[in-house]
C-alpha cells in the first residue's frame, strides 16, 4: 500500500521525464512568443517609416488615366481606399523648368499629405501637409515626431546639418492650399516644378484621422512610382 503522501510507483517513475516534457513545452512557447513579438514589434517600428508597407506591398507603379471625378486634372489614381490623388500631365517651357500640378482628396476633417522620397520611405522626404481648418505647409520629413516646417524646396540651408552636400530629390513645391467640406472633404493643392530635368516619380501619401498631425495608421498611407506623362 502506498504511504499518506507519497507518489504511485509508477506516477514516481515518471514524474522527472514529465517535468521534462512540461520544461521543454514552455521553452518552445516562450520562444515562440519572443520570436513572434519581436517581429511584431520590428513591423511596427517600421510601419512608422512605410517599411512594413514596402515588405508587404512593393511600390506600385501607376500610369495616367483619366480624371473622371475631376474636369481640372488629366490623371487620377487611388494610393489606398480613402485617398484619390490627381494631377496634369507635365509641361517644360524653355526647355528648362518642368511644371505640374496635383490634388489630393481624402476624408472630411482629416488632414492630407503628398511627399517625395527617393527611398520611398517617410523618413527622408519633403512632404506638403494640408490642416483641415489651418495652413498647407511644406513639412521635411526628418523623425517620426511632429516634422518641422520648411519654406520652399529642400536646399542647403533648410536641410539640416547631417543632410546637407547630399543632392536633393524633392523638387520645388509651390502655391500649397488646403480646405475642407462635407462634400468634397479635405482638399490639398500644389504646384511642382524641377529645372532638373523630369520631375521625381517616387510619391508618398498619407492622411490622418483627424485634423491634428499625428501618426497616420497602417492602413492610411501609401507609395507609387508616378508616370506622370
Amino acid at each position: 500500500a502506498n504511504l499518506p503522501g507519497k507518489l504511485p510507483s509508477s506516477s514516481h517513475k515518471n514524474f522527472p521525464l514529465r517535468i521534462l516534457l512540461e520544461t521543454l513545452l514552455m521553452m518552445l512557447t516562450t520562444n515562440m512568443f519572443v520570436v513572434v513579438l519581436m517581429m511584431m514589434m520590428a513591423m511596427t517600428a517600421m510601419g512608422h517609416e512605410g517599411g512594413a508597407h514596402a515588405m508587404l506591398t512593393p511600390p506600385q507603379e501607376v500610369a495616367c488615366s483619366d480624371a473622371s471625378s475631376s474636369s481640372d486634372f488629366d490623371c487620377s489614381f487611388k494610393p489606398f481606399s480613402t485617398m484619390e490623388f490627381f494631377w496634369n500631365k507635365p509641361t517644360t517651357t524653355d526647355n528648362v523648368t518642368t511644371t505640374t500640378s496635383v490634388m489630393a482628396k481624402v476624408p472630411n476633417g482629416v488632414w492630407a499629405a503628398v511627399g517625395f522620397s527617393e527611398s520611398g520611405f517617410m523618413i527622408p522626404a519633403l512632404a506638403a501637409v494640408g490642416i483641415p481648418g489651418g495652413d498647407a505647409q511644406l513639412h521635411l520629413m526628418t523623425s517620426k515626431s511632429t516634422p518641422e516646417i520648411v519654406a520652399g524646396v529642400v536646399n542647403e540651408t533648410s536641410m539640416p546639418l547631417f543632410w546637407r552636400n547630399l543632392p536633393p530629390y524633392a523638387p520645388n513645391m509651390t502655391d500649397l492650399a488646403v480646405t475642407t467640406s462635407e462634400t468634397e472633404g479635405t482638399v490639398l493643392t500644389f504646384n511642382v516644378s524641377t529645372t532638373s530635368g523630369e520631375i521625381p516619380n517616387k510619391v508618398i501619401f498619407a492622411h490622418g484621422s483627424g485634423s491634428d498631425l499625428m501618426y497616420h495608421g497602417f492602413f492610411s498611407k501609401g507609395m507609387a512610382t508616378l508616370k506622370w506623362g
